[in-house]
C-alpha cells in the first residue's frame, strides 16, 4: 500500500523517468534476454492468403521482450512527443500489477534488437485486478478494473480516479475491455467474470456500454451477448466489433457450444448506437479474447494458439503462432507498425508491414513534470 501511495502521489511522468533512469521503486523481474528469442527454431507464421504474406514481408521476426508474469493483458502504447521512443503499459491479473516497459525503437538497422527496450518495472500495485487498457484522446491511461468494478483514469499528474463505476445506481460487474472513439466517448464491455472468480455479486446484465465523459451519461448499447469481451472499431468507425467469449466461464473451463466468436455491428448515423448485429467469425481453437485492427481493417485477435488475423470480410488470412494462450495486443512504435502481444506469462513484439487503425497516443513529458 505504501508503494501504491507513492506512485499515485507523484507525477505520472516523473515516475516513468525515475523508473527508466534506474531509480525505480521496484526491481525488474528479469533482465533482457541477451539475444531475442526469435529463432532456433523460429516460431511459425501460418499464411493462408497473399494479404497476410504482404503484412509479414519476407523475414518476419517474433521477438520475446519479457517473461515471468502471471497472465498478461491490456497492452497500450504511448509515444513520447518529438522522440522515436515510447512506453508500453500492460497488466498482470494474477499478480494484480500494471507494468511499464520503455520502448527505445528499432535499434539498430531498423529492427527489433535487445537495444529496443528496457526491463519492465511495476507501474501500479495493487491494480484492482486490472484487465484491458487503452488511452483517451489526451493520452491518459484508461483501465478496466475487475475487482475495482470500474473504468479508472490516470491523470497526467499521476492521480487515479473513477471514470465510471455505476449504471442505473448499481455497481458494474467487472469491466473487461474498452476503446475510445474519435469523439472522446468510451465504449466498454462488462461481463460477469469478476463475479465468477472473486467474492463479489453481479447486479447487472452482461452489457456493452457507451460513456460520455463530458456529460457523464452512460448507456447500455448491447445487452444480448453472453460474455462481451474484446471491443474495437473499424478504421472509419462505421463498424463496431465485439467478442463474445462465453465458451469460458471461469479459469480452466471451456464450453464449446457456448459463443467463442466475433460479432459486427453497424454504428448508427448519430454515432452513439449500433444496429444490424451479425456473426463476423467463429474463433477456434479455444476462444477469442482481445483484438485490434490495422489501417486496412484487418482484425488481429488473441486466441488459444496465438494471434489469428482476419480480413474485413471475416476470412482467416493467417496466424502468428505462440507457445501459450494469447490474450491481448496493440500496435505501437514510431511508425505504428510494431504489434505488441500479451501471451500468458510473456510479452512479444513483431514488426509488420501494417499500421494500427488508431493513431498512437502522444504524451508530452516536458509539460507533465
Amino acid at each position: 500500500m505504501k508503494l501504491f501511495l507513492k506512485i499515485t502521489c507523484m507525477s505520472l511522468f516523473t515516475f516513468i523517468i525515475a523508473q527508466v533512469s534506474g531509480y525505480g521503486l521496484d526491481k525488474p523481474i528479469t533482465k533482457n534476454p541477451p539475444y531475442p528469442i526469435s529463432a532456433t527454431p523460429q516460431l511459425p507464421f501460418e499464411v493462408y492468403s497473399e494479404e497476410f504474406a504482404k503484412i509479414l514481408e519476407t523475414k518476419p521476426t517474433l521477438v520475446h521482450l519479457a517473461q515471468g508474469f502471471g497472465f498478461t493483458e491490456g497492452p497500450v502504447y504511448l509515444a513520447i512527443k518529438d522522440k522515436d521512443e515510447g512506453y508500453l503499459l500492460f497488466t498482470d491479473q494474477i499478480n494484480d500489477n500494471i507494468w511499464i516497459l520503455r520502448w527505445h525503437g528499432l535499434l539498430p538497422y531498423n529492427q527489433i534488437t535487445p537495444l529496443s527496450w528496457s526491463k519492465p518495472v511495476i507501474f501500479r500495485h495493487p491494480s484492482n485486478i486490472a484487465d484491458g487498457q487503452t488511452a483517451d484522446l489526451e493520452g491518459r491511461l484508461l483501465t478496466a478494473e475487475t475487482t475495482g468494478r470500474r473504468v479508472s483514469i490516470t491523470d497526467l499528474d499521476g492521480q487515479v480516479k473513477t471514470l465510471v463505476g455505476f449504471y442505473e445506481g448499481k455497481p458494474l460487474n467487472s469491466p473487461n475491455d474498452l476503446v475510445v472513439k474519435s469523439d472522446g466517448t468510451v465504449w466498454f464491455t462488462d461481463p460477469g467474470y469478476g463475479c465468477l472468480q472473486f467474492p463479489q455479486d453481479c447486479y447487472l446484465p452482461n452489457n456493452v456500454y457507451r460513456f460520455e465523459p463530458q456529460t457523464k451519461k452512460i448507456e447500455a448499447i448491447i445487452t444480448d451477448l453472453k460474455m462481451p469481451n474484446g471491443i474495437a472499431f473499424s478504421p472509419d468507425e462505421k463498424i463496431l466489433y465485439v467478442i463474445d467469449s462465453a465458451a469460458i466461464q471461469a479459469p480452466r473451463t471451456y464450453y464449446e457450444k457456448r459463443p467463442h466468436a466475433i460479432y459486427a455491428y453497424d454504428v448508427t448515423a448519430d454515432g452513439a448506437h449500433v444496429a444490424n448485429q451479425r456473426l463476423f467469425s467463429v474463433v477456434s481453437p479455444g476462444f477469442p479474447d482481445g483484438m485490434r485492427l490495422d489501417s486496412n481493417g484487418n482484425i488481429y485477435v488473441g486466441a488459444l494458439d496465438g494471434v489469428q488475423v482476419f480480413n474485413p470480410k471475416g476470412m482467416l488470412i493467417g496466424k502468428i503462432l505462440l507457445p501459450k494462450e494469447t490474450a491481448n495486443l496493440t500496435f505501437g512504435g514510431k511508425d505504428n507498425n510494431i504489434l505488441f502481444i500479451c501471451s500468458s506469462d510473456s510479452v512479444w513484439a513483431v514488426k509488420l508491414n501494417a499500421k494500427g487503425a488508431k493513431k498512437v497516443p502522444i504524451i508530452d513529458i516536458k509539460q507533465s513534470i
